[in-house]
């Protein structure tokens, strides 16, 4: 792997509705092209839902930018409505878990993808995520975060470096970063991403174990009420 990189992205595109409501499933796939990333995890994706014109969108994104996908549901809407999040890459997946992360409350659920991506020469052990938020309401309550955080490290740590987390975590990096050093994972610089319009804090993170930054752009989008991230990556020679 030395000598090569790839890019890889997060976004949680909000079921790819605007900030006035209307989903516009042009305005997405546009989007997700330009951020031009071999690795994307998303958050937020419908599936055969009413409010998104009942398609399916991991399979619009994936088509647009010619790669496989993998969507794991966290919730069913109707009949056969689905909400969870997706993994896209523009390579082979395989060795998927879709991983229930642990809900102390009777809040959401809340889940991830655990997948063995092949990128050209590379082989990547990925987890792709969207965590418990914590409303104002709840302030006074544990937050859930950081134990579905710790769950996950543990279970991606299982597999092969190099490791790479994607996703929405519902921590500010004063939250987050301490974890993800702890387990040994590097993380993209300050971020803020959200929300989109005006952003005042970092909720979408890349973070990565046998690899290395390279460097980073956030990316605005009338498709979501969050920013992407999207990051070069590359060996690392230490690794």
């Amino acid at each position: 792997m030395e000598g090569r990189s790839f890019r890889v992205a997060t976004f949680n595109i909000r079921h790819g509705a605007r900030l006035d409501g209307r989903v516009d499933h042009r305005a997405l796939v546009q989007t997700c092209a330009e951020l031009d990333a071999d690795l994307i995890g998303f958050q937020e994706v419908d599936d055969r839902r009413l409010r998104s014109s009942f398609r399916n969108q991991a399979a619009l994104v994936a088509r647009r930018v010619g790669a496989a996908y993998v969507y794991g549901a966290v919730l069913r809407r109707g009949l056969f409505g689905r909400y969870g999040n997706a993994l896209v890459a523009r390579g082979a997946i395989r060795d998927v878990d879709l991983m229930q992360l642990p809900r102390p409350s009777s809040r959401q659920p809340r889940g991830a993808i655990l997948a063995r991506v092949g990128l050209g020469g590379f082989e990547l052990s990925v987890a792709a995520t969207h965590l418990q938020h914590h409303p104002a309401q709840l302030r006074n309550q544990p937050r859930e975060a950081p134990l579905q955080l710790r769950a996950l490290l543990d279970a991606l740590q299982q597999r092969p470096l190099p490791r790479v987390l994607i996703g929405d975590l519902n921590l500010g990096s004063s939250r987050a970063k301490p974890l993800l050093a702890a387990a040994g994972f590097d993380c993209v610089p300050e971020s803020l991403t959200f929300p989109a319009d005006n952003p005042r804090v970092m909720l979408d993170y890349i973070a990565v174990q046998g690899l290395r930054i390279l460097d980073r752009a956030v990316v605005r989008s009338d498709t979501s009420d969050h920013r992407a991230v999207v990051a070069t990556v590359a060996a690392d020679p230490a690794g």
